[in-house]
């Protein structure tokens, strides 16, 4: 797509929903969602501008996963930040081993204004080709403001 004259970045909003979690967080079998931009922002290696704070692809195993419903599972303590409600009427509310993000936000910059970009996301599954996950994308939107590259939860409304 071609950017804006004026545009110095772009965002978007994504959640993520997994029937992985928890039994599968740390294992061969995970699901990723990834939005890579060509070209690739400065500093980055692979174009990925969806990540939690710690670098990771979104993903079962990102720190993001706060929609769920609370408890202990492997030895570990899930609090769910957030709880399940944003799950009822999903697909993914039947039962306990299910998980979303909740609503984040993706920014990148866009280096040259004027230019053609491209971001393509994608979703896969890793390991096998059962318990599917769902990426819910919205939002997008070319801003005049530079940003960096971040994800982070959407605000809740006050």
């Amino acid at each position: 797509m071609k950017t804006p004259s004026n545009a110095k970045s772009f965002s978007f909003d994504l959640d993520f929903y997994t029937f992985e979690f928890p039994s599968y967080i740390c294992s061969l079998y995970n699901d990723f969602v990834v939005a890579l931009l060509t070209p690739t922002p400065t500093g980055q290696t692979d174009g990925n501008v969806s990540f939690d704070s710690q670098g990771n692809t979104i993903s079962v195993n990102a720190g993001f996963l706060q929609v769920c419903t609370p408890q202990q599972a492997g030895g570990k303590d899930y609090p769910c930040a957030q709880g399940a409600g944003q799950l009822a009427g999903t697909g993914f509310d039947v039962q306990t081993n299910s998980a979303a993000t909740g609503w984040l936000v993706t920014k990148a910059p866009v280096e040259t204004p004027g230019a053609n970009i491209t971001l393509r996301l994608a979703i896969w599954d890793s390991g096998d080709g059962q318990l599917d996950s769902t990426v819910l994308l919205d939002g997008f939107a070319f801003e005049a403001d530079t940003a960096s590259t971040t994800t982070t939860p959407v605000p809740a409304p006050k």
